[in-house]
């Protein structure tokens, strides 16, 4: 761990322009030094709690620099999947999606990285907000309110490492402090992350708001974390417990009506928001509050303002069939199918097409691009390419469909073609018959709607794994390079190889070296 404590004890907690440290052993006492802020001198304040919330929720979208957010939200969460191929381009991300990844890969290593970054962050907070003084009316309820919010980014990070690298993890509960035992901390006992993640995510809910006013939007909610927690017993094959959770958000959201109004950055934090990444575009002081998604996935003749896209990332020929399978009730393409794949339909007008052009002036015949993600505003900033449009993370149209694979599995299979048919109204596809089996629906989830509803969204590789199809899938589906994955390896990532310099009896994951 010492990589990660290093980074985490020279860049920590950065607010208001100063470094908020908790190093000891400097040649200066850090409570005396004006230069320098500790956790006794700093948090005195509501907003000071503010300041170090918003650091924590920082970590949700790390550095635009080296496009991090793509890397975590696009590469990680979909190059593995049989939605996604790739341009030979970057070495690291072609790893993962050729699953030759290795302990070395840069990509594994910065996630770890930024995942632990963020715990640190939130640790902070959860040390500290407690010794804030209640110097005014609400105080007290906002330390409880934001102490919430911490535990809750603390369980999205553990989540996302728990779905990524497994249960062979460090678990740290308190902020970095710079000690020598945490240079070597223990792998943490099996069960022992499951409990974290679970346990705070339940007892959250109680603090949590159930929403915030506009100017607050892309806070935790109870609903969030009732989600979160739906998800995570989904993983672990707990479906009846995850149906429990879900269950508290049917009827609170709404889907929008128009699907593309999810991506575009127009309508951001709408009806159908249980969880969205914030960007603002603001690159003023040097912020980065932008994701990158769009250069990325464009296509080179995405010609806008005298330059194209990278062109890094392309939907797979299954995943296109698919989608162009999706036909509404008169035989169209629906809109989820126009508002994820470019490709030559009338009805599909992609933001750099020019007045009076159409595909055929842009692309070759047969050629498919990414559409969702792949968008732009002027109202969005200066430049098309930094998209500083929000992201989503979790939507009201998963939690529908995950909640009706809980009820399709218990045998109310009724019920649950009812909820996927308010998910395919929307974009105006048949409705299922109530006639299907339990096999049956969980088939058209898995090969269909999913798919067709949630593709690039970092769902699939996941579904995959809790569905125990990985291996199978890729191959009939023909996802390129399929002939390298090996289930008891690829399902994970490896624990960085650095982290053995320090650590050298830990354990790795199956199949990898340290």
């Amino acid at each position: 761990m010492k990589n990660i404590l290093k980074n985490i004890a020279l860049t920590t907690l950065l607010v208001s322009g100063a470094t908020l440290t908790s190093c000891t052993g400097s040649f200066l006492d850090e409570d005396s030094n004006p230069n320098v802020l500790s956790p006794s001198t700093f948090w005195k304040s509501e907003a000071d709690i503010m300041k170090g919330l918003t650091a924590a929720y920082a970590a949700l979208q790390p550095s635009a620099s080296w496009a991090i957010p793509y890397e975590r939200y696009i590469v990680i969460d979909n190059y593995r999947s049989d939605e996604c191929d790739f341009r030979a381009d970057v070495s690291s991300w072609m790893a993962l999606a050729m699953y030759t990844n290795e302990s070395t890969n840069s990509v594994t290593r910065q996630e770890w990285t930024n995942l632990y970054t963020g715990i640190n962050y939130a640790n902070q907070c959860i040390d500290n907000i407690p010794n804030v003084p209640e110097t005014g009316t609400g105080v007290a309820a906002l330390k409880r309110q934001a102490l919430a919010e911490a535990r809750f980014l603390r369980a999205f990070f553990y989540y996302r490492l728990y779905i990524n690298y497994g249960e062979n993890l460090p678990i740290f509960l308190h902020q970095i402090s710079g000690s020598e035992e945490e240079f070597y901390p223990p792998q943490a006992a099996p069960g022992e992350v499951v409990s974290l993640i679970e346990s705070e995510l339940k007892e959250v809910q109680n603090d949590l708001p159930e929403s915030y006013d506009a100017e607050y939007a892309g806070r935790a909610t109870r609903y969030a974390a009732a989600a979160l927690l739906g998800k995570f017993y989904m993983f672990r094959h707990e479906l009846s417990k995850a149906e429990a959770e879900f269950a508290k958000l049917i009827g609170k959201f709404r889907l929008v009506d128009n699907y593309y109004d999810n991506f575009d950055g127009m309508h951001e934090n709408n009806s159908e928001s249980v969880l969205e990444l914030q960007f603002t575009g603001d690159m003023s002081g040097g912020q980065y509050e932008y994701n990158l998604f769009a250069i990325h996935l464009a296509s080179f003749n995405a010609v806008y303002d005298g330059y194209g896209g990278y062109e890094e990332a392309y939907p797979t020929p299954w995943l296109c069939n698919v989608l162009m399978n999706d036909l509404t009730v008169d035989g169209k393409h629906s809109d989820r199918c126009i508002g994820t794949i470019i490709f030559d339909d009338p009805a599909c007008r992609p933001f750099y097409y020019e007045e009076g052009k159409s595909f055929k002036d842009y692309h070759s015949e047969g050629e498919v691009f990414w559409h969702k993600y792949v968008h732009y505003d002027p109202s969005q900033g200066p430049w098309w390419d930094n998209s500083g449009f929000n992201v989503p993370l979790i939507r009201y149209a998963d939690v529908l469909l995950l909640y009706a694979e809980c009820l399709n599995d218990r045998g109310a299979t009724a019920d649950a073609i009812g909820y996927i048919n308010q998910v395919r109204a929307r974009v105006k596809v048949p409705a299922l018959p109530t006639t299907l089996s339990k096999q049956e629906v969980l088939k058209h989830l898995q090969d269909v709607e999913r798919p067709c509803e949630l593709a690039l969204e970092g769902s699939r590789w996941y579904d995959l794994i809790r569905w125990g199809i990985v291996e199978n899938t890729l191959k009939e589906h023909e996802k390129p390079y399929a002939s390298n994955f090996v289930n008891t390896k690829h399902t994970l990532l490896p624990i960085p190889h650095d982290e053995f310099l320090m650590n050298p009896d830990w354990v790795q994951n199956p199949g990898y070296s340290k």
